[in-house]
C-alpha cells in the first residue's frame, strides 16, 4: 500500500513539473516562444527515380551469372518433357535471385526460361518489351548439352515507363518541355500516312491496323510486301479477276506456303498448287524460287534434286554478264546451296552453269568444255587450300600446271588469275561442298 502511494505521489509531482514548464514557456518573450512552435522538419523523399551511374544494369555480368547457374545444374541432365516445366521455374527462380544479389539496386528483375529437346529442329526465341532505353536492359543466354537446350532471358526494368508515359500523355516530356507526340495518321494527307506505313513489316502493319485500320489494310501496302518477298507468283496475273483475293490474304497464303516448303520442299509445292497461287509447270516454280528470299537455299537444293527441269529453268533466269569465273560460281552456290557430295547432280550443276556461263559472255573466248573443267579445278583448288587435313597445299605454279594440261586453251596469266582470287577471297562453294 506504501508503495502504490509512493508512485502515485511521482505522477503527481511530473505532472506538476509538465505544467510549470508550459506556463514559463507562454511567459517567454515572442522570439523565444518561436522556439516552441518550430514546425517539424520534413525530411526529402530517398526514393530515385534513376539508378546510379555504378549500378545501372550489366548485360555481361548477369550472362556469366546464368551461364554458372546452367552448366552447374543442366550439365548432365536429360530432357524430360515430364519436368522440363518445373526445371523452367526452378531455374528462373535461381536466376532472379543471384541477380537480385548483384549490385543493381532498385531494379525489377524479370526472367523467362525455356528448356526444350535437341533434336536437329531450327528455333527462334524472340521478346518484345516495353521499356525505357535509357535506364533498362536485358540479356539472352544460351546453353546446350548432349540432349537439351535452355534460353534464358533476364530484363532489368527501372519501371519508369509508366511515369514517361503519363508525362507524354500529359504533353510533358521529361525535361518539363512540351513533348513532340506521335502524330496520328488519320489527320495527315492520305500520301504522307501511306508513305510512313511502306516501311512497316506484315507484323508491325497488323499492329497498326489496330488504330489505322483502313490505312493500314490499303492493298498498296500489301502488294508491296508480297512482291517484296515473292518477286513472283502465278497468282499476280490474275488476283484482279471476279473472284478477287486481297494481297493482306495473299501474304498469309505464301508465308505459310514458305514454312512449309522450308520443312518439307515437296509438301510445300503441293500448297501453292491446291491454293492457286502457283501454276503447274517447270518454269514458274523457277520464277518463284528466283525471285523469293523466304526459302533456305538447302531445301532449294533438295528440291531441285529431284526437279531437275526446274533446275534448268532455274540456271537460265541467273545473269553471269562481266562476272569472274570464281565469283560467278560462288553466286550459283549462293542462290543453290552445293550438294553434299560430287555427284551427278553437282556435274549436271556445273554442265548447265557452264552453258549459261559462255552464253552471258560470249566475248571471253572459253568454250563450254573449258569452263566446266575450270569450276572442278576451281573446286578442287579450294578444297585443297582450305582443309586443315590437306597439309601440302597446292602451289600456284603447279595449279596452272595441271590447269594447262586440263584445258589447253587456258593461258597462264588467267590461271595464275584464277588461283589468286581463290587464295585471296576464299571457297567458291559452301560448307556443304568442302
Amino acid at each position: 500500500m506504501g508503495r502504490r502511494k509512493s508512485i502515485m505521489k511521482l505522477s503527481g509531482t511530473t505532472a506538476l513539473a509538465g505544467r510549470r514548464l508550459t506556463k514559463a514557456l507562454l511567459d517567454l518573450p515572442e522570439e523565444q516562444s518561436s522556439i516552441a512552435n518550430k514546425p517539424k522538419v520534413r525530411m526529402e523523399n530517398t526514393y530515385k527515380m534513376a539508378p546510379d551511374e555504378d549500378t545501372t544494369f550489366i548485360p555481361w555480368k548477369v550472362r556469366n551469372a546464368v551461364l554458372d547457374i546452367f552448366k552447374e545444374h543442366l550439365s548432365s541432365v536429360s530432357y524430360d518433357n515430364k519436368t522440363a516445366g518445373k526445371q523452367c521455374c526452378d531455374l528462373a527462380q535461381m536466376i532472379r535471385n543471384r541477380v537480385r544479389n548483384m549490385d543493381f539496386p532498385r531494379y525489377k528483375i524479370i526472367c523467362n526460361v525455356i528448356i526444350g529437346q535437341c533434336s536437329e529442329q531450327g528455333l527462334e526465341v524472340a521478346s518484345r518489351c516495353l521499356w525505357d532505353d535509357k535506364f533498362d536492359n536485358y540479356t539472352c543466354i544460351e546453353y546446350k548439352n548432349h540432349s537439351l537446350f535452355a534460353i534464358a532471358m533476364v530484363h532489368g526494368d527501372m519501371g519508369q515507363i509508366l511515369r514517361r508515359h503519363l508525362e507524354s500523355e500529359n504533353g510533358v516530356d521529361n525535361d518539363g518541355a512540351v513533348a513532340n507526340r506521335f502524330p496520328d495518321l488519320a489527320k495527315l494527307p492520305p500520301e504522307i500516312s501511306m508513305a510512313i506505313l511502306s516501311h512497316l513489316d506484315a507484323t508491325d502493319l497488323c499492329l497498326a491496323a489496330c488504330v489505322w485500320n483502313n490505312l493500314a489494310n490499303d492493298e498498296v501496302l500489301w502488294m508491296g510486301l508480297c512482291k517484296a518477298s515473292w518477286g513472283y507468283t502465278s497468282i499476280y496475273r490474275y488476283i484482279n479477276n471476279p473472284v478477287k483475293l486481297s494481297y493482306r490474304r495473299l501474304y498469309l497464303l505464301l508465308d505459310e506456303a514458305s514454312l512449309t516448303f522450308n520443312g518439307n520442299p515437296f509438301e510445300g509445292e503441293e500448297y501453292l498448287f491446291k491454293r492457286g497461287i502457283m501454276d503447274n509447270n517447270a518454269l514458274d516454280m523457277a520464277k518463284f524460287l528466283h525471285f523469293t528470299n523466304k526459302i533456305k537455299p538447302d531445301k532449294k537444293r533438295e528440291y531441285l534434286d529431284r526437279r531437275r527441269d526446274v533446275l534448268d529453268h532455274l540456271l537460265q533466269l541467273q545473269n553471269f554478264q562481266n562476272q569472274f569465273l570464281p565469283n560467278a560460281l560462288r553466286k550459283l552456290f549462293c542462290n543453290i546451296s552445293a550438294p553434299n557430295n560430287r555427284g551427278e547432280y553437282l556435274s549436271e550443276m556445273i554442265d548447265k552453269f557452264s552453258d549459261r556461263f559462255c552464253h552471258c559472255n560470249p566475248k571471253l573466248g572459253l568454250d563450254k568444255d573449258t569452263v566446266f573443267v575450270l569450276c572442278f579445278s576451281l573446286i578442287m583448288l579450294s578444297v585443297d587450300l582450305s582443309s586443315p587435313a590437306v597439309k601440302n597445299k597446292m602451289s600456284k605454279r603447279e595449279f596452272i600446271k595441271n590447269t594447262r594440261r586440263a584445258a589447253r586453251s587456258v593461258d597462264d596469266d588467267l590461271a595464275g588469275d584464277l588461283y589468286d582470287n581463290i587464295y585471296l577471297i576464299g571457297h567458291v562453294a559452301t560448307d556443304s561442298l568442302r
